[in-house]
């Protein structure tokens, strides 16, 4: 599976997002009332500028060692692959649904097979509210989904109308959601390692300094379900159509998931790019423990005053974590934001740089964790 496409061209019908080479099934356009002309105009503009990247990544790589954690590479090989939808717009009658995967307030995600190619994908349908700010953040999440080109973010195939939703086509991960993970390893008496844990931390820390380096966006809504792992055991961020674009590095909006939200989020004030090491910090002691870290019978005002509040979640004293796991979470869990190292700068800490030197087969163990080699898998959900 490609990690992006290469090329995107204009399309022909106004009510498909055009991600891919004119097609040779085309459709005659339909009306589109509830849709906003600038919004409609962005669907059928579809700017999409590789060169930028590239640019970018020759920059970030010029005074870097070439297997630097922190070159944001496009891919794993600085290269991207031939893309089985090049030559299809994408439509809601070449979809067939093989199952439902989650549901949840941003929309319903199914896994879908693309008739004419085999292809599957995982389809997200997002309701399109006609309001203009609503619209302005679609616009925005399609425009930053559109140029995403890395390893560590689900690949964007392509989107199209479908009644009065959003079809949102993405990468099918087949190991699903983390907290699907852990679920399952805690179903199975097992623990999750260090080493595995190391490498998950390492992946969203460069997911997050590729969002916030090439796309000046910051997450938002890290948490386990929003991390989610392919049947090969690489690691990607999914799920930040709630980011926003960074404006002198500081955020003003107020969204997310409340028991990730950074203290400063909860205060109602500018946040920086540091409240998505918070996040990082609260999901990594989430997936260790295999269960939330925060008392889960807190009405949502006083689980805002307990964030705010009380002592930093951390690891049990008796459990066999190291000293720089231990460290590393502590770091990310600073309350004073101004203090909190960026998804940058806590790269260079021991833990993740030792990380980044070990080979980990995670491969292995998520094909263990579900047991793929089995007949009768049920493939997890990804949410």
């Amino acid at each position: 599976m490609s990690l992006a496409r290469a090329h995107a061209k204009r399309m022909k019908p106004a009510l498909h997002v055009q991600l891919n080479s004119p097609s040779s099934n085309p459709v005659a356009p339909s009306p589109a009332p509830i849709m906003n002309r600038p919004l409609m105009e962005y669907l059928e503009r579809n700017p999409r500028d590789p060169s930028r990247e590239s640019q970018y990544s020759i920059a970030a790589g010029a005074d870097r060692a070439p297997g630097s954690i922190r070159s944001i590479p496009e891919t794993p090989g600085g290269t991207r692959g031939p893309d089985p939808l090049m030559n299809y717009t994408l439509r809601p009658e070449d979809m067939v649904t093989i199952k439902k995967l989650g549901e949840g307030s941003a929309g319903t995600v199914s896994k879908v097979k693309h008739v004419p190619t085999g292809f599957v994908m995982a389809r997200k349908h997002v309701r399109c509210d006609p309001n203009p700010d609503f619209q302005r953040l679609l616009q925005r999440e399609l425009k930053t989904l559109d140029r995403c080109h890395s390893p560590w973010i689900v690949t964007f195939y392509g989107a199209y109308m479908e009644d009065d939703e959003l079809a949102i086509c993405m990468e099918y991960c087949e190991g699903g959601s983390m907290d699907a993970v852990y679920k399952r390893v805690a179903d199975k008496g097992q623990t999750i390692s260090e080493n595995i844990l190391g490498k998950i931390s390492e992946a969203v820390l460069n997911g997050l300094v590729y969002l916030h380096k090439m796309h000046h966006v910051i997450h938002r809504d890290l948490k386990p379900s929003n991390i989610v792992v392919t049947v090969d055991g690489r690691i990607k961020l999914c799920d930040f159509g709630v980011s926003g674009d960074l404006v002198n590095s500081l955020a003003e909006t107020f969204v997310g998931t409340s028991y990730y939200m950074a203290p400063e989020r909860i205060q109602g004030g500018k946040y920086p790019v540091q409240s998505d090491v918070w996040s990082l910090g609260l999901t990594m002691i989430e997936i260790a423990q295999k269960k939330n870290p925060f008392p889960l019978n807190l009405a949502a005002f006083e689980l805002l005053h307990y964030i705010v509040n009380q002592p930093v979640p951390s690891l049990p004293e008796d459990e066999p974590w190291s000293e720089e796991f231990r460290d590393f979470l502590g770091q990310c869990l600073i309350k004073d934001f101004m203090k909190r190292p960026t998804p940058e700068q806590i790269m260079e800490h021991p833990f993740i740089v030792e990380s980044s030197k070990r080979e980990v087969d995670m491969k292995a163990w998520i094909q263990d964790v579900w047991d793929f080699a089995s007949p009768s898998i049920q493939s997890p959900k990804v949410v």
